[in-house]
């Protein structure tokens, strides 16, 4: 079983409750759910199945481990394996962030609970006297878990330098980090001290994450590319681990090619699907089944930005291809022929590991060139054309930007 995974928010509520309220004897009050979903020292993920939710589970780390603090599943939803999917998912967080231990507390009587997790490999520790409201003893299960020393090291080399993390993050693409400039740089981290590496020998892209100084985004200067030899974790891992941090919303831009004959180069195109011909997919996106990879939540924000600004915003299907040559003469009509609006290189990877580890996901094509079949395409063309896309585009991206915040505060 495979649910769509997603981070709660306060429109989930009521569905929580529903659910609470049969699971449990104490069910949470409204209070208690709220603080879980917005405080940034929970993280709480509903499994959702046809768009409803039908679990949930809420986890903290602390100096301990990683603390499974509530988990339940819609009654007629049981037997699915929805409860081991979320205790997974808390676990893979947990790991991520350096935690060897997963622990929490279960109420005595709670038969089901018990085989639950003695089946997923939790030990009995000790009995806790009196736990829950109602007088009824809980008893700790405790599991081993195998942190992830390399995306725990780069967690904590982030958290050095910018304690606060921004919910909003938006990755720029070929020669676009222009538009980091208008929201200042309270700091920067070269992704070479992330990782180890220079990650900047693609021209335009500066391998550098920027917070901006109102401290509610920030910004990659360029992205890692399947055709530099990087496997699909590699590419999506510092969106992952900010992600892990606690950077719910992310707005993903490229500077593409199009297909479509309509667009011009300076144009934006909103994507509404897309087709990965690149065969580069992250380990961590397989639990996404039956919804798009975009949030339409943040797809309404573009829109309203782009009427705010007075751009025009098309929206269409985006091709990933493998790069590193441009896209060949037969490859641009068989695009054509099948109705795609953009094509580049890049932002499937990280959109794949992101939507499926619960964010909302936007991504922009930003026009850059035709790719006709006359055309012959280079990456000094694309980096040139920057001026029309930031002449044309530069307001309504801003604007974008700043939607997506006030979405997350909602």
């Amino acid at each position: 079983m495979y649910p769509e995974i997603r981070l709660a928010s306060t429109r989930d509520i009521p569905g929580i409750i529903s659910i609470e309220n049969k699971a449990f004897p104490c069910p949470w009050d409204t209070e208690t759910i709220i603080a879980c979903i917005e405080s940034p020292s929970f993280r709480t993920w509903t499994a959702r199945i046809d768009g409803r939710v039908a679990g949930y589970i809420t986890a903290q780390l602390d100096v301990n481990g990683l603390h499974i603090v509530n988990l339940a599943a819609d009654e007629d939803k049981r037997r699915l394996g929805l409860a081991t999917f979320l205790l997974r998912t808390a676990e893979s967080w947990g790991c991520r962030l350096g935690a060897a231990v997963s622990y929490l507390e279960v109420r005595e009587s709670s038969l089901p609970a018990l085989a639950l997790y003695a089946e997923n490999n939790y030990l009995r520790t000790h009995l806790i006297k009196n736990y829950y409201p109602d007088g009824e003893s809980g008893i700790e299960f405790r599991k081993a878990i195998h942190p992830d020393i390399y995306t725990s090291v780069i967690a904590e080399k982030i958290l050095r330098r910018c304690s606060v993390i921004p919910p909003v993050g938006v990755i720029l693409g070929s020669g676009l980090s222009w538009l980091a400039e208008g929201f200042g740089a309270e700091a920067q981290i070269s992704y070479e001290e992330l990782l180890g590496e220079s990650s900047a020998d693609v021209p335009g892209h500066p391998g550098k994450i920027s917070f901006s100084s109102c401290g509610r985004f920030l910004f990659m200067l360029g992205r890692r590319h399947h055709y530099q030899g990087y496997a699909g974790d590699e590419i999506s891992l510092l969106p992952g681990v900010l992600g892990d941090l606690g950077v719910s919303a992310w707005i993903l831009t490229s500077s593409s090619g199009a297909i479509d004959t309509e667009l011009r180069p300076g144009d934006a195109v909103l994507f509404r699907d897309h087709v990965n011909f690149s065969g580069c997919v992250p380990e961590g996106s397989g639990g996404r089944v039956g919804r798009s990879v975009y949030s339409e939540r943040l797809r309404e924000a573009a829109r309203k930005a782009a009427g705010r600004t007075g751009t025009e915003l098309r929206e269409g299907v985006f091709a990933s291809v493998s790069g590193p040559a441009y896209e060949t003469s037969a490859e641009i009509k068989f695009l054509k022929d099948n109705h795609f609006s953009t094509v580049s290189m890049s932002t499937v990877p990280e959109a794949l590991l992101l939507s499926a580890r619960g964010f909302d996901v936007a991504a922009v094509s930003l026009i850059t060139n035709a790719a006709s079949p006359e055309a012959v395409v280079t990456h000094e063309e694309v980096l040139s054309s920057q001026g029309k896309v930031r002449m044309k585009q530069e307001a309504f991206l801003a604007s974008f930007i700043r939607e997506a915040a006030s979405i997350e505060l909602q």
